[in-house]
């Protein structure tokens, strides 16, 4: 029985419904993204070599060599200290006037460190230089078009619109009033501030 209707099914006019397969094909809508982008390489790497983060909060390490980014992602990575408003105490040694008594000059300064703390320690190896931040060229030119100034849409009035408005304007001038209550040529009802903004565009574009 199992072989008959399955002789039926294929001796059907009727095609089988197939799944398209999901299209591989990545999609870039930026130009300048488009221009340096490699297709053999995943979107990670393409982004990372490029000089973008693909995911927030990570650090882009665009032509970092291998040590950098294992000390940028290291887990156990000491981080800088953020400033704070505090005052550190130290500890200096000056010379004083013997005369007079007073401060004649700083002869050594040192953070305060009584109980002889070796991570408290004023070692200048233990600072970390700053790191430079990477940029390739085409984050400079999205940078560039970013500082573009936008360019502001202005809305297009279309020939009826604008022979309403014409047929409004010459017969009740400016009285927006009498415009809303024209229920012959104001026949959708349009309010009175409605109506003065449509104005005002029509007499910008000329009044025509």
């Amino acid at each position: 029985m199992g072989r008959e209707l399955q002789k039926r099914k294929n001796r059907s006019s009727i095609s089988k419904v197939r799944r398209k397969p999901k299209s591989k094909k990545k999609i870039i809508h930026n130009a300048i993204v488009a221009q340096g982008w490699d297709k053999s390489q995943t979107l990670a790497q393409n982004y990372e070599r490029i000089g973008l983060a693909v995911k927030l909060n990570k650090h882009v390490s665009a032509g970092a060599t291998a040590a950098e980014k294992a000390k940028r992602t290291a887990p156990l990575a000491i981080k800088a200290k953020a400033k704070s408003d505090h005052i550190e105490v130290k500890e200096a040694k000056v010379e004083r006037d013997p005369e007079t008594g007073e401060i004649v000059r700083v002869v050594e300064t040192k953070k305060f460190n009584p109980l002889n703390d070796i991570l408290n320690s004023d070692d200048e190896s233990d600072k970390e230089e700053p790191q430079a931040v990477a940029r390739t060229d085409i984050v400079r030119e999205l940078e560039k078009e970013a500082d573009r100034p936008a360019t502001r849409y202005k809305r297009k009035q279309s020939e009826n619109e604008k022979q309403f408005i014409a047929e409004l304007v010459a017969k009740h001038g400016q009285d927006y009033t009498a415009m809303a209550r024209d229920i012959k040529i104001n026949y959708m009802q349009r309010s009175e501030g409605d109506l003065k903004r449509r104005v005002r565009l029509w007499e910008s574009d000329g009044g025509n």
